[in-house]
């Protein structure tokens, strides 16, 4: 079994996961939690991705990937279940903890084995899918929460199951353990030096990104939409996220990069303005979530292409691994953001701070333009479809991040260092 096993096992652990990332608020709000005490769970979780993909390749070295894989995912299940039996805003963020840290280590293990499949030739293609599946069953798993009440074990249990049953076909897949990712590395604090624009845009929108994929079924309980309407608002945004990857990525190729995510920011700006005066009961907002996810996720891959635009060929690696770890600062910190700025203005602080946010970068990029000169259309690299791991995205350090960046150097010939 090859690479259709491991999206095969792919789909249902993203399809588990999407279950229980809209269960979580709602079943929250059955509860009494405030959206703060969420918005500190949804933080932990993600802090959980940034510590489990430092920690997760000394147990490749140690076990393998097949073994790390199935133990992780089987913490991961168990991890659902205890959600349900300890219904409490400390317990659930010390296993949701535990949960990302799983969830970490299960990413690192597939796209390192995709990379390690996949050739020059078909990289891109198995790119697109794995987004592709990616999206569609994060969206799929949340359309599960209709099934039965969140106040029962069901959904819970489902949840475990689905990600339990990921385990079966990576374990009957090709027994080779893909490469271990390069150890390169490079400071934030080097990559700010080098191009500003990339990191500070890295770290906001990562926030926006985390914000959007953890905190919209927040709003939806604290606006009193019902489950259905939750559902369709939080899944809007994730099929939104598919639509324009490719189009705005293009077009950043063709056209001044900084001056594409400056008009995509701007574009992203008015949709969050628009929704912060839509009364959040109103069913517009469900087309213009789908909109607003549609320019916001995509501006990630074009910042890891403005950064390849101004690093040297043979720094490349280590930047990606850089603007990953700059991401999760964004990312991290969005949830507990959000869920204080929902509990002080009501439902509509949620738009509000993603508005603000999205200011602070349009501001940000306008003036960097006006400091610095655009790299040249003909010296721009390419673009990759790369979503910020707002809880699959921002935080796994991985080969798959890595490695095509590093085949993709090879075919490129060395040029100065415009730093």
């Amino acid at each position: 079994m090859g690479v259709w096993a491991l999206f095969l096992g792919f789909a249902f652990l993203q399809v588990g996961n999407g279950l229980q990332r809209i269960l979580l608020p709602i079943r929250a709000e059955s509860e009494g939690f405030s959206a703060g005490a969420m918005g500190a769970v949804m933080a932990f979780h993600f802090a959980g991705y940034l510590a489990g993909a430092k920690l997760i390749t000394r147990a490749l070295n140690s076990v393998g990937h097949i073994r790390v894989f199935a133990a992780l995912a089987s913490l991961a299940s168990t991890a659902v279940l205890l959600t349900a039996v300890l219904v409490l805003p400390v317990a659930w963020s010390a296993i949701y903890f535990v949960g990302g840290i799983c969830n970490a280590g299960v990413f690192v293990v597939l796209e390192s084995w995709l990379n390690d499949k996949a050739t020059n030739e078909t990289r891109g293609q198995i790119l697109g899918i794995y987004m592709m599946i990616m999206m569609a069953s994060t969206a799929g798993g949340q359309m599960l929460v209709n099934l039965a009440p969140p106040e029962g074990f069901q959904l819970f249990v489902l949840s475990s199951v689905l990600i339990s049953i990921a385990v079966i076909p990576v374990t009957l897949s090709a027994g080779i353990s893909a490469p271990m990712p390069s150890s390169e590395t490079m400071r934030v604090r080097e990559l700010y030096q080098t191009i500003p624009s990339a990191v500070v845009g890295i770290i906001l929108c990562s926030f926006v990104q985390s914000a959007t994929t953890s905190m919209a079924a927040v709003f939806g309980t604290a606006a009193g939409l019902s489950t259905q309407r939750i559902t369709l608002f939080t899944s809007a945004a994730v099929v939104g996220a598919v639509l324009l990857q490719m189009p705005l990525g293009h077009l950043s190729d063709r056209h001044p990069r900084r001056a594409v995510i400056l008009v995509v920011a701007s574009i992203a700006l008015g949709l969050a303005l628009v929704g912060a005066v839509i009364p959040p009961t109103s069913l517009v907002l469900i087309p213009l979530n789908l909109a607003f996810g549609a320019f916001v996720f995509p501006m990630y891959g074009q910042f890891v292409a403005l950064a390849n635009d101004w690093v040297a060929p043979q720094k490349r690696v280590a930047a990606a691994s850089a603007l990953i770890l700059a991401s999760s600062t964004g990312a991290v910190a969005a949830p507990m953001t959000l869920g204080a700025a929902i509990e002080v203005f009501g439902p509509g602080g949620y738009y509000l701070s993603l508005a603000a946010v999205l200011a602070v970068l349009v501001f940000y990029l306008g003036y960097r333009s006006q400091v610095r000169e655009a790299v040249p259309l003909e010296r721009q690299s390419a673009f990759q479809p790369v979503l910020a791991r707002s809880g699959a995205i921002a935080h796994s350090v991985t080969r798959w991040v890595r490695h095509p960046l590093a085949e993709w150097n090879r075919d490129i010939p060395a040029r100065d260092d415009h730093t």
